[in-house]
């Protein structure tokens, strides 16, 4: 029986900040080991 999996990650692009000194949240969706990475268009303070 094969098994699928799922996964959904959020994480801080900190290396690259924006103007205002704020890091892009990114997310990654992992599919069966197939892995997608997508800017949702929010930024937080990275010292937060």
């Amino acid at each position: 029986m094969k098994r699928d999996s799922f996964r959904v990650l959020f994480f801080l692009k900190k290396t690259r900040l924006l103007k205002n000194g704020e890091a892009s949240v990114c997310m990654r969706i992992t599919v069966n080991g197939t892995r997608v990475e997508k800017n949702i268009r929010k930024s937080i303070d990275p010292t937060f």
